[in-house]
């Protein structure tokens, strides 16, 4: 074996050892911002379609190395043209991470439930129930021994919504499937020991 190789070895070794996540407990945050783009509306003027912005704290712990369980608290803001939406959510999640060392991707799957209120523009006011179940990919970044940051790419979603009118009192609900390919979060994360 050659000292190069040894080196790297040894390099490699280390980070590993430095990089041991069980035992620990992470807070961490996320958020996420979607464009709607622009709707050409019937007379030819162009409109902003709207947007969404979610903001989602949590509390995990890793219960041995690469594999960590914990719950989020999110809340969620959509205006669009027609109108605007408050949700708030509560999704236990498990998160397992591929490979070791300061830079390690993941996998985090979740599912939870949530409720809002709705307010449109033309129509009546709404109230909704939701059950989703969500896979996410991203990556971890270990950046100090206490600190680290991550983000998440795309996501596979089925959501399960009950919404009910709340003039009417007329109730509906619909299933779906949702893959978003470009469903970017970005987040920071304090690390700590009991």
């Amino acid at each position: 074996m050659n000292r190069w190789t040894f080196f790297i070895l040894l390099l490699l070794a280390g980070t590993a050892v430095k990089a041991q996540y069980s035992q620990e407990w992470v807070i961490g945050g996320r958020i996420n911002y979607m464009n709607g783009g622009r709707v050409l509306m019937p007379d030819g003027e162009r409109k902003k379609a709207g947007y969404t912005i979610k903001v989602a704290p949590s509390l995990a712990y890793f219960i041995r190395n690469g594999l960590a369980v914990g719950v989020g608290v999110g809340y969620e803001y959509t205006k669009d043209l027609r109108g605007r939406q408050h949700t708030g959510e509560i999704v236990p999640f498990i998160r397992y991470d591929f490979g070791g060392g300061q830079v390690r991707p993941f996998l985090r799957a979740e599912t939870g439930w949530g409720w809002g209120r709705s307010y449109m523009k033309e129509g009546n006011d709404g109230k909704h129930f939701l059950w989703t179940s969500t896979l996410k990919p991203g990556v971890w970044i270990r950046i100090t021994d206490r600190w680290a940051a991550e983000a998440t790419f795309s996501s596979l979603q089925y959501k399960r919504v009950k919404a009910t009118d709340l003039e009417t009192d007329e109730t509906i609900t619909r299933d779906k499937w949702k893959f978003r390919w470009l469903d970017i979060s970005f987040g920071f994360a304090c690390i700590f020991r009991w």
